[in-house]
């Protein structure tokens, strides 16, 4: 019994869950931080929904913009979108039902970790001559 509860606690210092957002050190690569996972490599079941941005045919710098993070079949728990230009992040996110903003306002994370789906995100967009944005 005795190993059993030793063993348990040993595991237990190895999960690094994140339930209450992405920790800052995940804002340099936009990847996941806990132990033990990777990030996706491999065509993703999720998908951002831009329409309002393809519709207007790009966007108006500094206007906020509803984009969409969906599951499908798939739930999911936790989040971090960042708008990019290459490697530096533009745009800023809003705060929301289920998102608060991170990485300095450049990105957006879950604040919880109840089973997530179409979860609206806020996001302002970047002053005129950025160029394309990439989420």
């Amino acid at each position: 019994m005795i190993a059993i509860a030793a063993l348990f606690l040993v595991c237990l210092a190895y999960v690094q869950a994140y339930s209450t957002g992405a920790p800052s050190a995940a804002c340099a690569a936009i990847a996941p931080q806990h132990s033990g996972s990777s990030q996706l490599l491999a065509i993703s079941p999720y998908s951002l929904d831009v329409s309002q941005l393809t519709a207007a045919g790009g966007y108006t710098p500094g206007r906020n913009y509803t984009l969409v993070l969906t599951g499908g079949a798939s739930q999911y728990k936790g989040l971090l979108v960042q708008g990019r230009r290459g490697t530096n992040p533009v745009g800023s996110f809003a705060a929301g039902n289920l998102v608060k903003p991170a990485c300095s306002n450049t990105a957006v994370t879950h604040i919880d970790r109840s089973l997530k789906n179409n979860v609206p995100l806020i996001w302002t967009a970047p002053t005129a001559g950025t160029g394309s944005v990439v989420f």
